[in-house]
């Protein structure tokens, strides 16, 4: 398994190993809710699973709010494509933001920047699972998590037997 350790100057450290889980958090710049609108975070999901696929990485679970976004991601055996798939998905999403929405004034960033953990323990997996499912609730987009069809969770409580037991054994707000 390879593993990189990489610093950057203005950005957090980076840790790429091959075959492992990630959880990443991406925000707009200075938290403006520039993904308010349907349209956006539609867009912004297209532009979000083919990026991560262009590079080979698999979504696994993801959440997208007003003004960030959660993904757990399994990565190839190259992680370090990881800043590549990220640049693809600000850079595509913002330009049809700033083509598609109505700005006071027309904002010179959107996105501010992101940050990833990779995972090395199944406590912390789950926990982040369940993290990214009731962000919607952490925040009052909704009162019960099924309900955000702009993350996972709509798809999977629909689907699986398992995610009770999930949700009850690793509490998303122990993360």
């Amino acid at each position: 398994m390879e593993e990189i350790f990489k610093k950057y100057q203005h950005n957090p450290p980076h840790l790429f190993r091959s075959n492992a889980k990630y959880f990443i958090t991406g925000a707009t710049y200075l938290k403006r809710h520039f993904l308010k609108s349907e349209a956006a975070k539609e867009k912004t999901l297209e532009y979000m699973f083919k990026s991560f696929e262009h590079f080979g990485w698999k979504v696994e679970d993801w959440v997208l709010l007003n003004n960030h976004y959660h993904v757990m991601a399994d990565a190839p055996e190259d992680a370090s494509t990881l800043p590549n798939v990220i640049n693809n998905l600000h850079k595509f999403s913002a330009i049809w933001i700033k083509k598609n929405s109505t700005f006071d004034s027309e904002p010179k960033h959107i996105w501010y920047n992101y940050r990833d953990t990779c995972i090395t323990y199944e406590s912390s997996y789950f926990a982040r699972l369940n993290y990214i499912w009731f962000n919607p609730v952490k925040h009052e987009y909704v009162a019960h998590a099924e309900d955000w069809k702009f993350g996972s969770y709509y798809i999977r409580v629909r689907d699986s037997e398992t995610i009770p037991a999930i949700v009850k054994k690793h509490p998303w707000n122990r993360v």
